[in-house]
């Protein structure tokens, strides 16, 4: 078992959880339809969320120009976003992240959640022994416009990764062409799959999540439920030990 320490840089830091599986373009879709597909449900799940604590709105006037912070710098006496790069908004995270050796966090935009406006920068922390908080930015792409990021969402999304996986894949190429029975069985898919969107509109074949082809033979395993990952039960601060680091500092 892998262990990831979160570290409060202070005493108000934001709430992580699991990053939510809602979305709302999700929700905007007809009967809900998009949560049907099961590879794009699972990527809203699998990392964890760091919430805005208040609305912070953005405006960026286009070019090799500094945008301006409109309002919510600050929250409860503690900076929140700041606006000190070309056509960028920062954000405070109030973690660091510790991890065992040989293991990165990734820190991104949460999968699938959109900001007009705006899109979020990715970047890899070495949290085996970096120490420090990093911030989280995210790039303006409407000069004029005020961008609005509104309180309780996610801006920043991240994950844990072996740092030894990815250079230790060996990659190999073949042909589609080459393998006739899974040309086949393919094909008597799709057509499965085409005769159920005739026959049925707006449902779906579910072979990801049943495991199964279209005749009901397994063909993989079944995907039950969403993955579950440990969030962090954060302790409150008393009133005496914000005090005594707040004069200490």
């Amino acid at each position: 078992m892998s262990k990831l320490n979160l570290v409060r840089t202070h005493q108000g830091s934001p709430e992580i959880r699991q990053s939510r599986l809602m979305r709302d373009w999700m929700d905007d879709t007809y009967n809900k339809h998009a949560y049907r597909c099961l590879p794009l449900s699972m990527a809203n799940v699998n990392g964890w969320e760091i919430l805005l604590p208040c609305d912070v709105v953005v405006k960026w006037d286009g070019g090799n120009t500094v945008p301006t912070l409109v309002s919510g710098e600050e929250h409860n006496n503690r900076m929140v976003a700041n606006c000190n790069k070309i056509g960028m908004v920062d954000f405070q995270l109030g973690w660091a992240f510790n991890t065992d050796e040989g293991h990165h966090t990734w820190i991104t935009g949460s999968p699938n959640y959109f900001v007009e406006g705006a899109v979020p920068l990715s970047v890899v922390i070495p949290s085996d022994w970096w120490p420090d908080e990093v911030q989280m930015a995210w790039k303006l792409t409407e000069p004029g416009k005020e961008v609005v990021f509104p309180a309780g969402m996610p801006f920043a999304f991240f994950s844990v990764f072996d740092t030894n996986l990815m250079p230790a894949i060996e990659c190999s190429v073949e042909n589609l062409w080459d393998k006739p029975g899974l040309i086949e069985s393919r094909v008597k898919y799709n057509d499965a799959k085409m005769q159920k969107m005739q026959d049925a509109p707006w449902t779906w074949m579910n072979g990801i999540r049943t495991g199964l082809d279209e005749q009901g033979n397994k063909i993989g395993p079944r995907y039950e439920g969403s993955v579950k990952l440990d969030v962090p039960e954060v302790p409150e601060v008393s009133w005496e030990t914000q005090y005594t680091q707040e004069v200490s500092w």
